[in-house]
């Protein structure tokens, strides 16, 4: 099965450098949904803080491609609010 993640930033609870995002993600095995990652953009890196739920199975998902969906969602609020 093809791993599904769905990242969104909240808007109203985000401001740069802070951001808080509602991510989803299924593998076929480990899936949660609708869980909120606070997520800080400070030169030189990106802090991503999971919650406690997504915590206890960290090391069973992939959470590069989660960060990457992470990211691609801020970038995309970045870009659309400076329009």
């Amino acid at each position: 099965m093809k791993t599904n993640i769905r990242a969104e930033v909240i808007r109203n609870e985000s401001f740069d450098p802070y951001f808080v995002v509602k991510v989803s993600y299924n593998d076929g095995i480990n899936k949660f949904f609708d869980e909120v990652v606070s997520v800080e953009r400070k030169p030189p890196k990106v802090t991503v803080k999971y919650p406690e739920s997504i915590k206890k199975i960290i090391d069973k998902i992939d959470v590069k491609k989660i960060e990457i969906e992470i990211m691609k969602a801020i970038v995309e609020s970045l870009l659309s609010s400076n329009r």
